[in-house]
This record gives C-alpha cells, structure tokens and sequence, in this order.
C-alpha cells in the first residue's frame, strides 16, 4: 500500500471531521439587558461628582461611551434633599458644587430610560499619619547582572522598611487603605505587606490559609482596625528593588480613611486585579464594576466615602 497515499486520506476525514465540529452560535439570544452603573466616590476634597452609565455586552467591544447622560440624579443629605445635580459633557459625570462634610450621610438617586438606581456613602473622619520611621539594608545581588568593560559584573538591591504610625478612633470600626509612591505620583518598586499582622490575616480571610510568602501590591492594599481598635498603631512594610547610585528615591506615603462600603469593594479589587485601577481612590472610573462587591440597589457601583493625609520621606537617608 502506498503509504503516503493512506495519510492523505486521513488527512481529508479529520478535515471533514473537524468541519462537522463547528456550529454557528446566535451569541444575540444571550444578550443580557443592561443593568445601570452608579459610581460617586465622596471626599470632602472634592465637589460631588457621580457618573450614571450602563454595562454593555461582552460582543460590543467597539462601543467605547456607555455613560447616561439623560438621567435627572438627585442629592440628598442626611435624609434631606438638596438639589438635582447637572449633567457635564467635559467630563460625562453629573456635578454639584457641594464639598461633603465628615459624618454626612450622602445619599444619589438616579432615574433613568433605564430605569431607577440608588446608593448611599458615609464620608468618614480622616486619621493622619503621626510619624514614619526608615531602615534599610543593602546586599549584592546575582539577579542583578550585567556586563562591563571588566566582566560580568553583580550588582546591590536594598530592603527598606517603613514603620508608619498612627492612632485608630475608638468609637467606630476603621478601613483603610495604604500606599507608599514614588515623587513623581507612580507606584515605588516592589512592595511587601507581608510583614505586618494586619495584611497577613486578612488574606488569611480572604485564601481560607495562611502563607508565609509575600503579599505584594504597588499600588496600595486595604486592612481594619480588628487588630488595634482604639490603639496607636505601626505599620510594617518593606520595599525591595535594586540599588541605583545618584537616584534620591523620593516617597509619598498615603494613608486613606474609607467608608465601610468603599473598603470592601476596594478589597475585592486589590486581590483579584489590582492592574485595572488607575489613579487615586477620589478619581471616578477606578475600573470596571467590580463582581464582588457593590452598595447600588437597581445596578451595580459604588458610592463610598474617603478622606487622606500623606507624608513625604526620602530613602536616600537610609541606603548607603
């Protein structure tokens, strides 16, 4: 037999086969109805801003605008209505000229072609940041690798270690979020929770187990008060990254108070996927909604509060 000729033949039957296999599929009879999107994220730093949108089907990949711009949104304080906010194409958001005042209760109604959709945020007290202390330690390192007149020549990297203390209210349960950046407003280099009790057992929580490997986020993390309520308290945090001369590695380091509400959605996002936020907590349009949490009746979203203090230090005190 030829045996060529026989490899040919299957050749053309898995062809056939695997033709047979594929089925036009009407995505269309899937198609969900949209389901409307509230996002305001309260601080008295800012004016009120609230952006009413819809989600859209996973097919629709070209349509970029998906925000409302026909709602009539309404404002309420502590249970009293204050004013209809108006609509600014700038920005497609929803604008009031109010700055919120700690302890305020914020609640948004938005009726829409769509429907009606609803949420409420607490704007909480701000908790300053009272002092920040620094350590380091450098050492060579194999991983940094490179060649040189001379040979191949290894590098240092350092670990430094930031003790940030503060004191936690003791009338009311406290969230936070930290975050340790660069000068220039980008996240610093590889940062380490894993240090602290308070990460650690919230991703015990979160994984069901406990680790003893690193919990890494540049961005930022959030945590309780569970473990220090009512208590003066230090964050441990280290950063790694290689050792660069003439480079003054300038840090801000930013302690965000969050409502209830804002720190669990927030926490949902930082341990699934951190990469999809940009910007600061106060910045609108953080990400898509998120899947694990939402405070919206009517749709998905979030209104939540937030109030920051900072304090800017240098490494270039600590590595030598």
């Amino acid at each position: 037999m030829n045996i060529h000729f026989k490899t040919s033949i299957w050749a053309v039957m898995a062809g056939f086969m695997l033709t047979a296999c594929y089925k036009d599929i009407d995505l269309e009879k899937y198609r969900p109805e949209p389901t409307l999107v509230l996002n305001s994220i309260l601080s008295p730093d800012e004016i009120v801003r609230v952006q009413v949108a819809r989600t859209v089907f996973f097919t629709d990949h070209r349509e970029t605008d998906t925000n409302i711009a026909d709602a009539e949104v309404k404002m309420y304080v502590n249970g009293k209505y204050t004013e209809t906010l108006r609509y600014d194409e700038a920005s497609r958001m929803y604008l009031s000229d109010y700055h919120p005042v700690p302890g305020e209760l914020i609640s948004l109604e938005a009726e829409t072609p769509l429907g009606h959709v609803s949420g409420q945020g607490i704007i909480p007290e701000v908790v300053p940041i009272e002092g920040v202390r620094l350590t380091a330690r450098t050492f060579d390192d194999p991983d940094q690798m490179y060649w040189a007149p001379g040979g191949v020549t290894y590098g240092k990297s350092y670990e430094a270690t930031y003790y940030i203390t503060f004191t936690d209210p003791s009338v009311e349960r406290n969230f936070y979020f930290i975050r340790i950046e660069s000068g220039d407003g980008i996240a610093a280099e590889t940062i380490d929770y894993s240090y602290d009790e308070v990460f650690l057992s919230q991703q015990e929580s979160i994984d069901g187990i406990t680790t003893d490997t690193g919990i890494y986020g540049n961005e930022g993390r959030t945590f309780s008060d569970n473990l220090f309520n009512g208590n003066r308290y230090t964050l441990k945090i280290v950063e790694k990254a290689p050792l660069y001369t003439n480079d003054s590695r300038p840090r801000k380091i930013i302690l965000y108070s969050l409502s209830e509400d804002y720190y669990h959605y927030l926490t949902g996002i930082f341990n699934t996927d951190e990469e999809s936020v940009k910007g600061s907590l106060t910045d609108l349009g953080l990400t898509e909604p998120s899947p694990h949490y939402s405070n919206i009746t009517g749709g998905t979203g979030i209104v939540g509060g937030v109030q920051s203090r900072s304090v800017r230090v240098d490494l270039k005190s600590v590595l030598k």
